[in-house]
């Protein structure tokens, strides 16, 4: 999995402290970083960072997602998702790459979307 460098984890624009409650969308063309709860759909991201006491009910559309708490929604993740020992995921996971680590509880299916999305598309007209 690629590593995250210091500097992305820089451009956290949006925080969601530990005891704040959240209803409603965002979107942003920086990182996001949830410790509270959250009820609603992160529209768009660079990436988003759910922290171990974290709650989010809602889909996650992004660039990149770590997940360390616990999230009920679907996930699509240009990038990469990854899933850490305390996280809990029910809901679908759509990425390129994913992680899971030994602990991590996933009730859902994961689909690998391939580097280039026009390829897909192409490879399915060719099947019919």
């Amino acid at each position: 999995m690629a590593k995250k460098t210091k500097k992305q984890f820089d451009t956290i624009e949006t925080f969601i402290g530990q005891d704040t409650a959240l209803n409603g969308n965002l979107s942003t063309e920086k990182i996001i970083r949830i410790d509270g709860k959250m009820t609603g759909n992160i529209e768009k991201s660079a990436g988003v960072i759910i922290g171990d006491s974290a709650f989010v009910k809602g889909d996650i559309n992004s660039g990149f997602v770590v997940v360390s708490g616990s999230v009920e929604g679907n996930i699509i993740a240009n990038e990469s998702v990854e899933l850490l020992n305390k996280s809990k995921i029910i809901g679908n996971i759509q990425t390129k790459m994913i992680s899971v680590s030994e602990g991590a509880v996933f009730d859902g299916r994961s689909l690998m979307l391939n580097i280039d999305e026009n390829n897909i598309i192409d490879n399915q007209k060719e099947d019919n």
